[in-house]
């Protein structure tokens, strides 16, 4: 009875082909419906004869309406999504979604939706390579457009946008969390959040079972060609792949051992430049970050009395004036960043941030002016101060760097600096256990081994600075250059 009703069904495909043609995606809805039934009669009439969906999938020209219909109606979908104003808009409030939970964008969420239905769609064809043919042909383009995009409004960013940065000459009205450049900071972390949910979504997929037996068969693919045969390079050859390649692809049940491959999968490369994709805007964001921090510290650069404030001179202020201005600011960044991005990366960006804050003040500020002990407490205070913002942004040991803490040369500069001249204990110095006078003297006489240099510097609690730096440091001390006058030293 099965035998007869089979003629029937593939009689009624054949006289309806041209419609399926013309409107391919009922091939899909004609491809389920095939699929229940066949495996009702497996299951119930225990029935193993030839498969009739096989059979209406060979035929190429349906096998390919089916293919272009499904490409088609993906990318229309798309265009009209990315072409919305609001492509990029975060779809649910803060509070609905943990903060290390990648927040979807309206195109994140098209892109994985879209993704999703297709496979769904394409599971009941019993062919792994036509499996692979749709996934090359109708899922990966929709991810490579999304990347195009994000690129190409990355690009648009940094040739008009990066210039962005604080002007203190004009008016542009809003500060902190409403400030155009927070405005800007929200802008690319819509595309970071866009990225990382795609990216995440293809680590699900990657794991998923369609998609690891599609990595089994590439895998048995490349085993069958030998030689160097990689199976991440099976797109490059999938348009190429004839009856034979079927075989091999279609038999394939199990992957047999190669650690190699065992720890990719169909996913990898897009998962890697999605990843890619998603460091690039952190460093886009940083070098913005950075630019626009450094831009607000002109003032305290310029800051010329460091060697004239008097021991316990303005005793109740904290830090100087000139950073009355960058540590509000300093502290809402931190507040912002803790909004728009996921712990790792905000710790990212603040460990970059405290990287060129140190260089700036260690080169720019310490290196750059003259001190006495006094003034290098109020060094001491200040670069405590902007530390303390720093740290309090995220549970502080997250940003800490390979030298264990942050900005770790301003902290030694500052060490130095308030050292007590001749071993006199004065408010503001540093906890040195030896005075300026006791092992400066040896630091600058150019018969002392730097190594044996540095171990003693070490112990005094100076271990980042280069023996150069410090060299020039103890040369800005004036009242020890006052004291040790000697030519050879100085």
């Amino acid at each position: 009875f099965i035998r007869l009703i089979q003629p029937i069904i593939q009689h009624k495909l054949a006289h309806d082909r041209s419609d399926y043609i013309s409107n391919g995606l009922v091939i899909a809805h004609v491809s389920r419906e095939l699929s229940e039934f066949e495996h009702t009669l497996q299951d119930v009439y225990f029935f193993d004869g030839p498969s009739v969906l096989d059979a209406f999938l060979a035929d190429s020209d349906i096998f390919s309406a089916w293919v272009n219909a499904e490409r088609k109606s993906a990318i229309d979908s798309y265009m009209e999504t990315i072409a919305d104003p609001g492509a990029f808009k975060q779809l649910y409030e803060d509070e609905v979604l943990d903060r290390d939970d990648p927040k979807p964008t309206r195109i994140a969420q098209n892109v994985v939706m879209l993704i999703s239905d297709i496979a769904e769609r394409y599971a009941v064809v019993p062919s792994c390579m036509q499996q692979l043919q749709f996934l090359s042909t109708t899922q990966f383009p929709v991810v490579i457009a999304l990347v195009e995009d994000v690129e190409g409004e990355i690009d648009e960013f940094s040739r008009i946008s990066l210039a962005f940065i604080r002007d203190a000459s004009s008016n542009v009205s809003g500060s902190g969390a409403n400030s155009p450049f927070a405005a800007q900071l929200r802008r690319l972390a819509s595309w970071y959040q866009t990225v990382w949910y795609v990216e995440e979504a293809a680590r699900d997929w990657n794991d998923s079972t369609i998609y690891v037996d599609m990595w089994a068969a590439v895998c048995c693919h490349a085993r069958a060609l030998g030689g160097d045969a990689d199976p991440r390079d099976w797109r490059d050859e999938c348009d190429d792949w004839g009856e034979k390649d079927r075989k091999v692809l279609d038999d394939c049940v199990t992957l047999e051992t190669n650690e190699e491959w065992l720890d990719g999968g169909i996913w990898e490369r897009t998962i890697k430049t999605l990843g890619e994709l998603k460091q690039r805007i952190l460093e886009l964001m940083s070098r913005a970050i950075n630019k626009d921090t450094v831009g607000q510290l002109r003032a305290y650069r310029k800051k010329a009395n460091w060697a004239s404030e008097g021991v316990g001179a303005d005793a109740d202020v904290k830090v100087s004036i000139e950073l009355s201005g960058l540590l509000p600011e300093l502290s809402q960044l931190v507040s912002v960043l803790s909004e728009l991005l996921p712990f790792s990366g905000s710790a990212y960006l603040l460990r970059s941030l405290a990287a060129e804050l140190d260089m700036f003040l260690v080169d720019r500020v310490a290196s750059a002016h003259q001190f006495n002990s006094s003034g290098g407490w109020q060094f001491a205070m200040d670069v405590s101060a902007i530390s303390r913002v720093l740290h309090a942004s995220a549970g502080g040991s997250a940003l800490q760097g390979p030298s264990g803490q942050l900005l770790a040369k301003a902290m030694e500069c500052a060490r130095i600096l308030s050292c007590s001249l001749d071993g006199e204990e004065l408010p503001g110095n540093s906890d040195m256990a030896l005075s300026l006078s006791e092992w400066a003297p040896a630091i600058l006489d150019a018969a002392t081994d730097d190594k044996e240099a540095m171990l003693v510097l070490g112990k005094l609690g100076v271990k980042h600075l280069s023996i150069e730096q410090i060299r020039q440091l103890v040369k800005r001390r004036v009242d020890f250059a006052a004291t040790f006058s000697s030519p050879e030293m100085f």
